[in-house]
């Protein structure tokens, strides 16, 4: 069962604009860059990353993934551009990612980096490593 890739961007665009405070911190330069809730909720935004965290939370809950189909693309914000959901509910997925944004963003704004422990604590490596250099233009 694959999940519908507009549903969960126009759903996290929602959540993630309801007044939360979304950054990437450049690990190059440690500039911090905004950015807006449209441009973190696309597949050539945060959305990867922001999946990849909520499947370590549910694979960490119930054994299983959600079958990511995520591709190198050099034009996206993070070098990630997220093709397709292969497995889980539109709930489980939603829920899982929203379990994952918010203890990535426990001491206030979401900075994306804080990700990293949200996958190190639902598993002993992180899944989908940040990129050190500068994000890439907006989608």
């Amino acid at each position: 069962m694959s999940v519908d890739l507009d549903t969960v961007q126009r759903t996290m665009a929602v959540l993630l604009g309801d007044g939360q405070t979304i950054a990437y911190q450049d690990r190059s330069t440690g500039e911090v860059v905004s950015i807006t809730s449209e441009a973190a909720a696309s597949t050539a935004g945060l959305l990867p990353a922001l999946l990849v965290a909520g499947e370590a939370v549910w694979r960490e809950i119930t054994g299983k993934g959600f079958d990511l189909d995520i591709e190198r693309d050099r034009d996206a914000l993070l070098g990630y551009r997220l093709r397709g959901i292969g497995a889980g509910s539109f709930a489980t997925i939603m829920l899982a990612t929203m379990e994952a944004t918010a203890q990535a963003a426990e001491r206030g704004p979401l900075v994306v980096n804080e990700l990293n422990a949200v996958w190190t604590a639902a598993s002993t490596q992180p899944v989908f490593a940040l990129p050190a250099q500068s994000p890439g233009p907006a989608p």
